[in-house]
């Protein structure tokens, strides 16, 4: 047992008041997440990751506080019960913590991929979900951070659990937002895109909570949960982002995915609408309106068959990486801590939907058939291979980076682009911006596993990333960065090792010769043995990703030395790392194809200026 002074520093074991830490279950910007026992009972405790003070920005302290006295107050079969509130390590000025049950289960998107739940079963699980957001709305509270990693689906009878209120808007409460409500950039209303566009949030304009945003962001889950694709690619350029999602409508589902039945697909269309008046008028009318489908329609194959999605070179279903992959259509990753171990994501056996062709002929038809069919697939492979170079390249040269931030190349939709319908634009830049954010958006829903292009990403990085650099003082392209958004996984003897995994990254940049250090925001990649990461987003006014504070473009990418003849990312624990090192398999969040361990948590980055190109 140690003697730990901050949340980051606790090791299973240790004790926090009268509860013994028993592992770490997740750790995030804001808050960290640990199982703990105490008299023979498993419960989850939160604690914000600052004390309450003036260097609390993104008040942490204040958002843990309000997510514990919201569960307190609203007793639901769907949410989660708070057992004790309390400060550590002192009553005064400590850090603030409050205890649940502890549910023994996996996150949204985790759990559908493990278990290829069928529609007729994920729905169920989304019916119930709905009732406690009903409930909520009716007595005038918002969550408004509805997504994946927020339902808790519990292990043995699919109960879900809608979890980390720390966003919560109550009425008569005062505001913690500064101006703008905090939502997940990808997953925000259009009205609010609106709102961020205007400008008004400058002048100290707040926009009003309803629950029209949480119906909007509940399609936005929904969407996911049926494609395995985010509505609007979440890589994009901040302006670009804003514009698609106020002005551009999403694939329907059910052309992504012949799967998904019409009836779901237009009410995903409908929650998704621009005009808050042309959603469901409640989330009890969404409720009804699923058992209607489930009533009509769940007993067909449609509803009743495994609901996988398979990826390339016969990998198991979706290891999970979310979405927090790149691309619109690439997997999910929390934002927010998971409450169990179980939501960590691991790769399952999960095939695609397709049956097995039958023999119709003897041997010497099958044999026939699959040379056709080998003759086949050999055509489609070079004109796919000659289409997407020459239209990559059209694209490239049309819309001037506009997919600049994406980890992975996005793909060709074998769909074309549809008519888009959206309101006309100003002016002719933010027409050609947004035949730009559609043409990348309708291009990027590819989910296999690709090697991430970072050079790619460096020599399309726009001019105003590379001038976010040179404001910041840089006149030499290399410096640190201390990776925060994973696990310490040392011993007491090895210290620094770090347990990690796709999806979304968070850092401290250090600036050379200089002691500031700023939040960069960015995606990483766990492929083979190495790790990759790139930063596309830079916090130069706050300590943190805070509401109401809009980031800076920039380009970073992780790189294994300084050496200009390294390779982009770091080599793993396994591939690579110290004689005699240990790790505490204890200490281990993050399992699967998607997860890895680093020798350390401090990363050489190489960052873009104008002008320069990355040596060779």
């Amino acid at each position: 047992m140690t003697n730990p002074f901050h949340p980051d520093l606790i090791q299973p074991g240790d004790m926090v008041r009268h509860y013994r830490v028993v592992s770490r279950l997740g750790s995030g910007g804001f808050a960290n997440v640990f199982l703990v026992e105490h008299g023979g009972g498993l419960y989850t405790l939160k604690i914000a990751a600052r004390p309450p003070g003036d260097e609390d920005e993104a008040r942490e302290d204040e958002r843990a506080f309000r997510e514990a006295i919201s569960l307190g107050h609203f007793r639901h079969p769907n949410l989660l019960t708070v057992r004790e509130l309390g400060r550590w390590p002192e009553l005064e000025g400590g850090h603030f913590f409050f205890v649940t049950d502890y549910v023994p289960g996996s996150t949204l998107n985790t759990w559908r991929w493990e278990t290829r739940a069928p529609l007729r079963r994920f729905i169920r699980v989304l019916v119930e979900l709905l009732l406690v957001m009903a409930e909520l709305h009716e007595r005038g509270v918002c969550h408004r951070d509805i997504k994946p990693d927020n339902v808790l689906v519990r292990e043995g009878d699919d109960k879900p659990f809608l979890i980390d209120f720390g966003a919560v808007f109550l009425p008569g409460a005062y505001t913690l937002t500064r101006e703008l409500p905090p939502v997940t950039f990808h997953n925000m209303p259009p009205e609010v895109a609106a709102f961020l566009r205007g400008g008004t949030w400058e002048e100290g304009a707040h926009f009003p909570a309803s629950p029209a945003a949480d119906l909007y962001a509940f399609g936005a889950l929904l969407y996911e949960a049926l494609t395995d694709c985010h509505p609007f690619n979440p890589r994009l350029p901040m302006d670009k982002l804003l514009l698609a999602i106020e002005f551009v409508p999403p694939v329907e589902p059910g052309q992504l995915d012949p799967r998904v039945p019409p009836g779901l697909s237009s009410l995903v269309m409908r929650l998704l609408a621009k005009d808050p008046a042309q959603r469901p008028p409640s989330a009890r009318a969404v409720h009804e309106e699923l058992m209607r489908l489930l009533d009509d329609e769940g007993d067909t194959e449609t509803w009743t068959e495994p609901y996988a999605f398979a990826t390339e070179e016969g990998a198991a279903a979706p290891p999970g990486a979310s979405q927090s992959e790149e691309a619109t259509g690439t997997r999910e990753v929390s934002e927010s801590p998971p409450v169990s171990e179980s939501a960590a994501p691991a790769a399952s056996g999960a095939a695609g939907t397709g049956g097995e062709p039958r023999d119709a002929g003897g041997p010497s038809g099958m044999w026939r058939r699959l040379a056709v069919f080998a003759v086949v697939l050999l055509l489609i492979g070079i004109a796919w291979g000659f289409g997407r170079t020459v239209f990559a390249s059209a694209l490239e040269a049309v819309c001037s980076g506009a997919a600049s931030t994406a980890l992975v190349p996005p793909a060709p939709s074998e769909k074309g682009c549809e008519a888009l319908l959206f309101t006309p634009p100003k002016s002719f830049r933010e027409t050609h911006v947004l035949l730009c954010a559609a043409s990348v958006q309708f291009l990027a829903c590819s989910g296999a596993p690709v090697r991430p292009d970072a050079g790619g990403f460096l020599e399309q990085c726009p001019p105003e990333a590379r001038q976010t650099a040179v404001r910041m003082g840089f006149e030499v392209s290399f410096t640190d960065v201390e990776l925060v958004t994973g696990v310490e996984v040392g011993t007491e003897s090895n210290t620094g090792f770090f347990n990690v995994r796709s999806g979304p990254m968070e850092g401290w940049m250090f600036l050379p010769g200089d002691e500031r250090s700023y939040r960069v925001t960015g995606e990483a990649k766990v492929f083979q043995n190495r790790f990759y990461v790139q930063f596309d987003r830079i916090y130069l006014d706050a300590l943190y990703p805070t509401p109401g504070r809009v980031p800076s473009p920039i380009c970073a990418v992780v790189v294994s030395e300084r050496e200009p003849t390294k390779k982009f990312g770091v080599l793993t624990y396994e591939s690579e790392h110290p004689l005699g090192a240990e790790i505490d398999p204890a200490k281990v969040v993050y399992r699967g194809a998607d997860s890895t361990i680093l020798n350390a948590h401090m990363a050489d980055v190489y960052v873009q200026l104008p002008g320069r190109q990355y040596p060779r």
